[in-house]
């Protein structure tokens, strides 16, 4: 039919395309419903990993389902340290901050976040349910300059203002009334 091309174009032309078409597209069907499977399972086995106390956002009060902490526990331990905070040695200062951190550490483990480290857990927070947020997080990196960089001290009126951050931030996690 075609004796001027080459025996290579014969071969090309005389292949069965159709046969090859129809075999692909049922190859590729397949493909695609395993990948769809193989989807639909790692997303089932995504759902049973995630830890049980998984927030999306935090639970706040104004979503009404506020963890229970116990407030007059809280209130006490809070109360102390402002008092460690009034007096005037820096290193009362410095205890007053890390104190104050440690507070809202717990109520972090508390409510059931997860994390090795501090950050780790406020990482799981979202600053759309909780404004004081960006502030939490420069007062914990204060608190770790206080502890890690050798003779880094706070005035009083730093402190205050580092502890008026974490009581802004108990009291939107309901822990202080």
């Amino acid at each position: 039919m075609f004796s001027f091309l080459s025996p290579v174009a014969n071969v090309f032309i005389s292949f069965p395309w159709i046969g090859f078409y129809d075999l692909s597209r049922v190859v590729f069907i397949i493909l695609d419903v395993a990948l769809v499977a193989a989807l639909v399972y790692t997303w089932q086995k995504a759902q049973s990993v995630k830890p049980q106390n998984w927030f999306y956002g935090i639970i706040t009060p104004r979503e009404g389902h506020q963890h229970a902490f116990d407030v007059p526990r809280y209130r006490k331990h809070w109360n102390d340290i402002r008092t460690h905070a009034e007096d005037a040695p820096p290193q009362s200062l410095t205890l007053a901050v890390i104190a104050g951190d440690n507070l809202v550490d717990d109520a972090l483990k508390e409510m059931g976040l997860q994390g090795e480290h501090m950050a780790d857990r406020l990482g799981e927070l979202h600053k759309a349910d909780l404004p004081s947020l960006d502030d939490l997080w420069r007062a914990h990196r204060v608190r770790n300059d206080l502890v890690h960089t050798v003779g880094f001290t706070l005035t009083p009126n730093e402190t205050r203002e580092v502890l008026d951050v974490y009581e802004k931030f108990l009291l939107e996690l309901g822990a202080l009334e």
